[in-house]
């Protein structure tokens, strides 16, 4: 399962839904979808990615309309896409109906916190 990007932003905030280091799949016309991992965002909303799970294959820049952000499952290690924790990184403890319970690294704190705004943190090859 994904979630297309403009489901964070309704459009309107090109540019600031992508975060470095989450898994994202890349969708091009005419071709196979390929999982990568974001590196940069760029200054028109397009993302600087690396491609293969661990982000060790070909860089390529795509369109925020080209990328669909990968859902994390339980015991992944998240990034916080939205809301006052936007940024934030931890773990996906818990998954109920449309709520993620993410145990926030820094904090230790247990947030509950919508699906839609938690992202797979790719693993460092």
């Amino acid at each position: 399962m994904t979630f297309d990007i403009h489901y964070f932003t309704g459009g309107d905030n090109e540019g600031l839904w992508a975060l470095p280091d989450i898994l994202v799949n890349v969708r091009r016309s005419g071709e196979d979808t390929v999982i990568g991992v974001v590196r940069e965002v760029l200054p028109d909303g397009s993302c600087r990615i690396n491609l293969g799970s661990s982000g060790n294959g070909d860089t390529v820049v795509a369109l925020s309309s080209e990328i669909d952000i990968v859902v994390p499952r339980k015991s992944d290690k998240v990034k916080i896409m939205g809301g006052a924790q936007r940024g934030s990184t931890g773990k996906l403890i818990g998954i109920d109906g449309s709520d993620g319970i993410v145990k926030e690294d820094a904090t230790f704190e247990v947030k509950i916190l919508e699906m839609n705004i938690l992202a797979k943190v790719a693993q460092s090859g």
